[in-house]
């Protein structure tokens, strides 16, 4: 029976490990966003398929991200701005690697938030000055995060 914490399974999960040990090509994978312009500064990304255990992967629909700014940077907000998205791709990446390391090592999670901020200075993407445009991120784990061990089984 497969053994199941904080929602990942992680027999599989030793598996797969397992198997990218034995053909370390498995753990190669390449995702992909297209994106489409609509109007002003509103787009739209779209992902659908990616590359991954040795195979195409198209089994998925679409799903589709609207991408504006706020009208204080000339958009409508039709959707979050790209560094809000750049940062929320960042806390699913930070917060599913570890609840996924944390049920490998047996820890039940009952909770987890999380903040991230970026930091971006138009003085680069106007022109003006050479910026790097995007100058740092934060993110932090605010206290009452809770977790204990889980019980073998």
């Amino acid at each position: 029976m497969d053994r199941i914490i904080n929602g990942v399974n992680v027999t599989k999960l030793f598996e797969t490990v397992n198997a990218i040990k034995e053909n370390a090509e498995i753990g190669k994978f390449q995702f992909r966003v297209k994106n489409r312009w609509i109007d002003g500064t509103h787009n739209r990304a779209s992902v659908k398929d990616f590359y991954g255990a040795l195979r195409q992967d198209d089994t998925r629909e679409a799903m589709l991200f609207d991408e504006d700014e706020p009208p204080i940077l000339l958009g409508s907000n039709l959707g979050a701005n790209p560094v809000e998205y750049l940062l929320a791709a960042l806390s699913g990446c930070l917060t599913t690697s570890m609840i996924a390391h944390a049920s490998a090592k047996g820890i039940e999670i009952r909770g987890v938030q999380s903040r991230y901020e970026g930091d971006l200075d138009l003085r680069g993407f106007l022109g003006i000055e050479e910026y790097p445009g995007f100058l740092q991120n934060r993110c932090g784990y605010p206290r009452g995060n809770e977790g204990r061990a889980c019980p073998d089984g």
